[in-house]
């Protein structure tokens, strides 16, 4: 009988962030990336504002379940630059392109939000590359683009601001947090807010994810490009095995990205989630994350 799935503890986290990337030359152009564990490879494959230590937080779960994260920082983003991939399609050839680079024939990937489409991308046109595909809250169709007050927050200052207030005020930290991010009522925020802030070491990823978007100024031309409008990836070419885990409540990327990659990827799974953006590291981070280990344990491929 496998083992029930664990959960990183805030000094795995922590260590996530100490790791040390390298770069590789490819077909696409530079890729940065950076390993972490010792078991099947799985590509992780990180959000808006992020590179490969958020890839390495976000995947982190997966790690103390016996697999090695290969987490690349997408164009844009720290050390790959925009020119590797301008496009989402191009970015899911740049990834394809570290797989041949790092001598992988197929391997299974998980998306996060503004890692969607490339996500997506990456198993569409390179269908034999992708054995099991997973995408949390990953954006699929064009959504709502950030106004002033969303670019402010992807700020250096603001990140330490909500770090601390996330140390010394938790609960109307979170309280303002879901509200911003998630579309429920205040009042379920609010509720939700005080129920996570009374759970030891619950803010642990994001406190991580918080601190992998340091250093902004090096994150913002990918963000900046993954904010034009894109086509959807030809969903129908994907071929391999693909659960998608997604927050009713998601105010960043809107539940309708789900319900379009579901509708067009045969065979695929649905997970909903309660909650907002950030469901899967809060307010569904004790059930959605081991749902996940136990699917891609139930769909390896042989």
């Amino acid at each position: 009988m496998a083992s029930t799935p664990r959960s990183p503890s805030p000094e795995d986290l922590r260590e996530c962030l100490e790791e040390t990337p390298r770069t590789v030359s490819t077909t696409s152009g530079p890729v940065e990336y950076a390993e972490r564990g010792d078991g099947d490879p799985i590509l992780a494959v990180h959000g808006t504002l992020g590179g490969w230590d958020q890839g390495l937080v976000g995947a982190e779960f997966l790690r103390v379940n016996g697999f090695r994260i290969l987490a690349p920082s997408r164009p844009g983003h720290l050390g790959t630059p925009l020119s590797t991939g301008r496009t989402f399609a191009q970015q899911g050839d740049a990834l394809a392109a570290l797989l041949d680079a790092l001598d992988i024939d197929r391997i299974p990937v998980i998306a996060i939000s503004g890692g969607g489409p490339a996500g997506y991308e990456l198993a569409a046109r390179h269908p034999d590359r992708v054995s099991r595909l997973v995408q949390v809250d990953g954006v699929c169709i064009p959504g709502p683009i950030p106004g002033a007050a969303a670019r402010i927050a992807a700020r250096d200052s603001f990140a330490r601001a909500q770090l601390w207030l996330l140390r010394h005020a938790t609960r109307p930290t979170l309280a303002a947090l879901l509200s911003a991010v998630g579309t429920d009522p205040r009042a379920v925020a609010s509720d939700r807010a005080a129920k996570l802030a009374a759970i030891p070491g619950r803010t642990a990823t994001l406190e991580a994810s918080l601190r992998a978007s340091l250093g902004a100024a090096r994150r913002r031309p990918g963000m900046n490009n993954d904010f034009t409008v894109f086509t959807p990836a030809p969903l129908d070419r994907i071929t391999c095995p693909t659960l998608i885990v997604h927050a009713r409540s998601d105010k960043m990327a809107p539940p309708a990205s789900a319900e379009y990659a579901h509708a067009h990827i045969t065979g695929s799974e649905l997970y909903w989630m309660d909650g907002s953006h950030v469901a899967f590291a809060l307010e569904a981070a004790d059930t959605a994350p081991a749902y996940v280990v136990k699917w891609l344990r139930k769909h390896v491929v042989h």
